[in-house]
């Protein structure tokens, strides 16, 4: 068996810098002498006999070329917060180089551009439809938050059988006593995607990162040490296949639970945001206003806050945005109009790159309510803001804030470089 050391230190060479879409064959000498190039550019190797298509990402959720430094607390690594770490999915490639070197049989796929659209998968995946690849029934991908997700759903389609995605965590969970794996139908996309209609199983595992696509991300380097430990232990070509990927099987929501949608746009009319004039005395109002009947968190789930807010030049408009303090997430946003319709555009041109087959889009700002073809089932499936900023690369734009006056947090300074990052995107956005 390869070093344990072997993972640290990967994990550290791969993250030392950022490597967005364009950029990828700069980290080639990092990995495997043996790979080869597929004809879309993505690397590969076969190793011994296996129904497995094993998968990561080789780009960065970013534009900026960027040096990473990283910062240890404990088990977990991130940056100083002037870069993003790029866990996402370094992880995911430093376990898969672990069972390339200690020998593990499977198909391994390196594909390039993820983030802006899984331009690497698709394209393989694309000529799968035609010839598939002898033998294959599983495809799946290192790339998911957290530490005990095996996703069955992405984007509200299933990817696995339950039956398939129990077998595997429980696979997991008998190799580490410390891990507790189970199924998770919360899968938005990665590569693994574009290949559930050519091969029955296709999932995608936590490989302990959180935060992706942020300043303040970070991984869990214990975890990842002992989910590569235990790929080498899981009896792959043992699982279970039992989804027929000719047929669509959608996640079904209960619809009759009340968002607010409306109402978010129209609570605090009678307060001037256009004129800058009155900025000072909105700004206050916001900062001691309560979440509404209206408001998505407000209405459904009493959460501590914080609340941040902007001068958008660019629309002239006050708006804020209350971020969870447990978890950092967005809890909830009020935006103008125009910024929200522009950022539907840019979520539109997403599901479309992934041929997601839907009617319309509803988006206020944070919920997205997509709505699919009858022939695609006729339902309805929701996300949050959350779930978008991972996937769409246009939220991530580096540069200092210059079109906006001030950015609050409760009257100070905010000091989360993620959140001017997603600004300045708003202005990029616009602009274009």
């Amino acid at each position: 068996m390869i070093n344990d050391i072997f993972i640290k230190d990967t994990f550290l060479k791969l993250t030392s810098r950022t490597y967005p879409h364009g950029t990828e064959s700069e980290l080639f000498h990092l990995l495997n002498k043996d790979l080869k190039t597929d004809k879309f550019g993505n690397l590969f190797i076969k190793i011994g006999e296996s129904d497995v298509m094993f998968t990561s990402h080789l780009d960065t959720a970013t534009k900026a070329l960027s040096d990473v430094k990283h910062v240890f607390e404990g088990d977990i690594i991130k940056t100083d917060g002037t870069s993003i770490l790029g866990a996402d999915d370094k992880a995911g490639v430093t376990v898969m180089l672990y069972m390339i070197e200690n020998n593990i049989p499977g198909l391994y796929y390196f594909f390039l551009g993820e983030e802006v659209g899984c331009i690497g998968s698709k394209k393989l995946a694309g000529s799968h439809k035609k010839k598939k690849i002898k033998g294959i029934n599983k495809v799946i991908s290192f790339d998911r938050r957290g530490t005990n997700s095996v996703i069955t759903f992405q984007s509200s389609a299933r990817s696995c059988s339950d039956k398939f995605g129990e077998a595997l965590a429980k696979e997991l969970n008998n190799a580490d006593e410390a891990f507790s794996y189970t199924t998770d139908q919360n899968g938005v996309l990665t590569d693994s995607i574009q290949f559930t209609s050519i091969y029955p199983e296709c999932t995608n595992i936590s490989v302990g990162y959180q935060n992706e696509h942020t300043f303040r991300e970070t991984q869990d380097i214990d975890h990842l040490v002992k989910l590569a430990q235990a790929c080498l232990l899981v009896n792959w070509n043992e699982l279970p296949v039992d989804r027929d990927p000719s047929t669509v099987e959608y996640l079904r929501y209960n619809n009759s639970a009340s968002y607010g949608w409306g109402s978010v746009w129209t609570d605090d009319e009678k307060y001037d945001y256009g004129n800058y004039a009155t900025y000072e005395a909105n700004r206050e109002y916001l900062i001691n206003r309560k979440p509404s009947v209206g408001d998505f968190y407000g209405s459904r789930t009493k959460v501590k806050t914080k609340r941040n807010i902007v001068y958008d030049k660019t629309f002239n408009h006050l708006s804020y945005i209350d971020v969870n303090t447990e978890n950092g997430k967005i809890a909830y946003v009020d935006l103008s109009d125009k910024r929200v319709g522009y950022e539907k555009i840019v979520i539109d041109k997403l599901l479309e790159s992934i041929d997601v087959d839907f009617t319309k889009t509803q988006w206020d700002g944070f919920k997205l309510k997509v709505f699919y073809a009858n022939k695609s089932g006729g339902h309805m499936s929701e996300c949050d803001r959350n779930d978008i900023i991972s996937y769409l690369p246009e939220l991530d734009y580096d540069d200092d804030i210059d079109d906006f006056d001030e950015v609050y947090s409760d009257g100070e300074l905010m000091g989360y470089k993620w959140f001017k990052k997603i600004i300045k995107t708003w202005q990029f956005i616009y602009n274009c």
